[in-house]
């Protein structure tokens, strides 16, 4: 486990909205230093978000990672590979007319598609209109030239993707990331899940993937939290409660996409 994220409690969900000396801001900054801390040669670039269902919190955590690489001074790229159900958009208040999709089948540029200065030095590209053929998108050439010219670009790239525990765009994607972070949510990720994520390590079917643990209660005495009293601070935003839009926890995901226009 390379980090744990706290229960949000503010009804903000973006760091660029909140204090900066906040709780919340001091979580995803310890997050970011053990990824630092693992990266010792400084030659990871692509960094994967993925979780087993919804409501994880996949799509939060990547952003205010990203949101704290732009801070610590490097140009990040969030990029937005959810094309099933897409919520980045929606969090940014953004339009969804082109992106990620539009790019891919040549409809549009990459400087067309890309969202600048969301923060100092940070932009962001959504997913686009919802394809027919998300997978073989992520299976295209098109595809694997963008994520080349992406890294010329940007220092770092952080790609938010649909949930590897109910369609398979992930495990693609994983072929162009240098680390792979598995959002898996207190209370409520299955434990099996957990046995999941061990065997795709061991079985080197995805190669350096982490596990972060989001929503933790402050009582629960998980890294630091109860007794110790250090925690890595709030940073669970993930719901309808807190404005931010949250899958429902169902097996119906894909189903409900293959039916939306």
């Amino acid at each position: 486990m390379i980090g744990v994220i706290g229960r949000n409690h503010s009804a903000k969900s973006l760091l660029t909205d909140l204090n900066p000396k906040s709780s919340i801001a001091e979580g995803f900054r310890a997050l970011r230093s053990n990824l630092n801390y693992k990266d010792i040669e400084a030659k990871d670039k692509v960094y994967l978000f993925t979780s087993s269902v919804s409501g994880e919190g996949k799509t939060f955590i990547a952003s205010n990672l990203a949101i704290v690489f732009a801070n610590a001074g490097r140009k990040t790229l969030l990029l937005g590979a959810d094309l099933r159900r897409p919520k980045l958009y929606k969090n940014l208040d953004s339009d969804n007319a082109i992106g990620l999709s539009t790019i891919l089948t040549g409809e549009n540029s990459i400087e067309e598609c890309t969202i600048k200065n969301i923060a100092e030095n940070l932009d962001v590209i959504v997913s686009g209109p919802l394809p027919l053929n998300p997978s073989d998108l992520f299976l295209s050439e098109n595809f694997e030239n963008l994520i080349k010219d992406l890294k010329s670009r940007y220092d770092k790239i952080i790609i938010d993707t649909a949930p590897i525990g109910l369609v398979a765009d992930a495990y693609m994607i994983t072929k162009y990331s240098d680390v792979n972070l598995y959002v898996v949510r207190q209370d409520y990720t299955e434990k099996d899940v957990v046995r999941f994520v061990n065997d795709l390590y061991e079985n080197k079917r995805i190669e350096n993937i982490y596990l972060v643990l989001n929503d933790v209660s402050s009582g629960s005495g998980v890294y630091g939290y109860g007794k110790y009293g250090y925690g890595y601070g709030y940073g669970y935003g993930y719901g309808y409660g807190y404005g931010y839009g949250a899958y429902t926890k169902d097996s119906d995901y894909f189903n409900e996409n293959q039916n939306e226009k």
